[in-house]
């Protein structure tokens, strides 16, 4: 699996403080919230996880960094399967920080059942950015999709040759970046219609990772 993350090599924005109403918050107060969220994980929402994303780039909390994503993932892990708490791997974790504040482009090699998936559908979550996915297993995009629309506030598409009548439809909201997650087949990938809507100045903005997976497939 190849996941291209889009921006510069940088483990932090290194943020000596912020403002809010232009007032501004010392890096103190901004860890002792953040702190008190991470204790308290079981109980916060997604959109709550995507702030505390955030607040972990600046520059004295890159200690706790893997800590944070550790346990948002574990949440997340909860919003797919609520009959039991489950924790990640430390690779999924260690993945997931490189792409999300190192933004560095990441080879992934592991087995099948590792747990790959967790890593894209999480990213968008964590970040707000959307995740464009090629998938040339229909099979296996069709069960990643299922599993995306179970994380409340995302909004997933599949493009793939049986979606050929509304294909025109869902490529015009793509254009728009009405999707937080894109998978899509290989023949849709490289079709006019898609390669149009990548021009979008909108959907650029807000690609934060492009993936290929079973990338063996297609080398």
């Amino acid at each position: 699996m190849l996941l291209k993350c889009k921006g510069a090599d940088q483990y932090t924005k290194c943020a000596k403080a912020r403002r809010t109403k232009n007032r501004p918050v010392a890096v103190s107060t901004v860890f002792i919230g953040l702190n008190e969220c991470m204790k308290r994980i079981h109980e916060i929402e997604l959109m709550e996880m995507l702030e505390m994303i955030r607040e972990g780039s600046v520059e004295e909390y890159i200690e706790k960094q893997e800590e944070l994503i550790g346990l948002c993932l574990e949440r997340i892990l909860w919003f797919l399967d609520k009959t039991v708490i489950r924790k990640p791997k430390p690779m999924q974790t260690q993945i997931l920080r490189r792409l999300i504040y190192g933004k560095s482009d990441t080879l992934c090699i592991a087995r099948t059942g590792f747990g790959k998936s967790l890593i894209l559908h999480s990213f968008s979550v964590l970040t707000g950015k959307i995740t464009l996915q090629i998938v040339p297993l229909t099979k296996l995009g069709e069960e990643q999709f299922e599993d995306i629309k179970k994380l409340p506030r995302t909004s997933p598409c599949f493009l793939n040759s049986e979606s050929m009548k509304e294909q025109s439809k869902i490529i015009d909201q793509i254009s728009k970046g009405d999707y937080t997650h894109i998978l899509l087949g290989l023949e849709q990938a490289a079709s006019p219609k898609f390669k149009d809507a990548l021009k979008s100045s909108d959907l650029q903005s807000r690609i934060g990772l492009i993936v290929i997976d079973e990338c063996y497939l297609i080398v």
